[in-house]
C-alpha cells in the first residue's frame, strides 16, 4: 500500500481524498496548503495530519508519495521538490503550464528514480473504458482516425480559470487536456524518439471574453508516425451545454463514446450496438458528476500503484503529461 501526502486542499482535492479513503491501493497520511486554516479544516474531517509547511510534509517517512492539487502555476515547483524528497507524485492536470515546465518535472522525475503520472482520469470513465476494450478486441479494425470535440459555457466569475499567468492558456488547457490525451492514448505514441505526433497544426479563436493568452477555442489536427490523423476542437463557448464526444474511426467501423452520460457505440456493417452504463449513469443523477468523478480517482490510485511497482499501467505517465501540454502549447504557436 501506498501512503500518500496531498499538496491543494481545494475542490478535487476532496474528490481525491475521497477515492484515498476508499482505496485498498492508496491511504491519505497529512495534507498541505497554503491557507493553513483550510488545510486544517480539511485533515479533521478526513481524520490525517495537517502539515504546517511542503518541506514538513515531504521530509515524513511515512509519505511515499505526493498528490499535487493545486493551480497549475505551483504544480512545478511542487512537483519538483517532491520528487527531490523521494516521493512518487500524481500531479493534477495540467502537468505544467508549458512544454518547458513540464520538461523539467520529467527530468526531475529521471534523476530521482522516482514515479511521476498525470491526473488523467478521463481514461478510467466507463464509457472510455468500454471503448478501449472495444477498440482493443479489433473490433473496427486498424484505425484510420479520431475525430474528437469538447467544451461547455465557461463563468466569467470562474477566478484563476481564464488567468493565463496560472494555467498557461484557455480552453485546451482546461477541458481541452483531457481531450488531447484521450484522443492521443488511442491515437498511439507517435514516436518515443521525439515524444509527440509527428505533425501537429493548430489554431485558437476568442472572439467572445478577449482574455489574455486564454483561447476561447482551441482547434488541433494531429498526424502521428503510422499516417493515423486525430482532429479535436475544445470549446469554452459551447452554447448547447456541456459534452464530450471522440470518435475512433477503423477500417472495419466506428466507436463514439461520450460522458456526460457516458455512452459507447459501436457501430459496423453489422449494425449498431449501444453500451449505457446505467449504474454510472444513475449515480451521477443521484449524486452528480462528482461520484463518477471519485470511482476514476479509485482506479487511478490503482493504476497508480502499478506503475510504482513496474507493473503495466494505464495510468498516464509524466511524458503523456508533458505531450498533452505540448500539443496545447503548439496550437498557440508556442510549442
Amino acid at each position: 500500500m501506498l501512503h500518500f501526502g496531498l499538496v491543494g486542499c481545494g475542490s478535487i482535492a476532496q474528490q481525491r481524498a475521497q477515492a484515498l479513503a476508499a482505496s485498498p491501493a492508496a491511504r491519505l497520511r497529512a495534507v498541505h496548503d497554503a491557507d493553513p486554516a483550510r488545510a486544517s479544516a480539511f485533515a479533521q474531517q478526513f481524520h490525517v495530519e495537517a502539515a504546517p509547511t511542503l518541506d514538513a510534509l515531504l521530509a515524513r517517512p511515512d509519505i511515499d508519495a505526493v498528490v499535487v492539487s493545486t493551480p497549475p502555476d505551483s504544480h512545478a515547483p511542487i512537483a519538483i521538490a517532491a520528487l527531490n524528497a523521494g516521493k512518487h507524485v500524481l500531479c493534477e492536470k495540467p502537468l505544467a503550464r508549458t512544454p518547458d515546465e513540464a520538461r523539467h518535472i520529467l527530468d526531475a522525475a529521471a534523476r530521482a528514480g522516482r514515479t511521476l503520472a498525470t491526473g488523467f482520469n478521463f481514461r478510467f470513465y466507463p464509457s472510455v473504458a468500454k471503448a478501449r476494450e472495444l477498440f482493443q478486441s479489433g473490433a473496427i479494425g486498424p484505425l484510420d482516425h479520431i475525430r474528437a470535440s469538447c467544451g461547455y459555457r465557461i463563468d466569467p466569475a470562474s477566478g484563476w480559470l481564464h488567468d493565463a499567468s496560472i494555467t498557461g492558456g484557455g480552453a485546451l488547457q482546461d477541458n481541452g487536456i483531457h481531450l488531447i490525451d484521450t484522443v492521443l492514448h488511442f491515437l498511439g505514441d507517435a514516436s518515443e524518439t521525439h515524444g509527440h505526433a509527428t505533425e501537429i497544426h493548430g489554431h485558437t479563436t476568442s472572439s467572445l471574453h478577449h482574455w489574455p493568452g486564454c483561447e476561447e477555442n482551441g482547434f488541433l489536427l494531429l498526424r502521428n508516425a503510422q499516417g493515423r490523423v486525430a482532429t479535436l476542437q475544445a470549446s469554452w463557448t459551447e452554447w448547447a451545454g456541456y459534452h464530450f464526444r471522440v470518435e475512433l474511426h477503423g477500417a472495419l467501423g466506428l466507436i463514439r463514446f461520450t460522458c456526460f452520460p457516458m455512452l459507447t457505440e459501436l457501430i459496423t456493417a453489422q449494425g449498431r450496438q449501444r453500451f449505457y452504463h446505467p449504474h454510472a449513469n444513475l449515480m451521477e443523477k443521484l449524486k452528480s458528476y462528482r461520484w463518477i468523478v471519485v470511482q476514476s480517482f479509485l482506479r487511478e490510485f490503482e493504476e497508480f500503484a502499478r506503475l510504482v511497482a513496474g507493473q503495466p499501467s494505464l495510468i498516464a505517465t509524466g511524458h503523456d503529461g508533458w505531450r498533452a501540454v505540448h500539443a496545447a502549447a503548439a496550437a498557440r504557436g508556442r510549442a
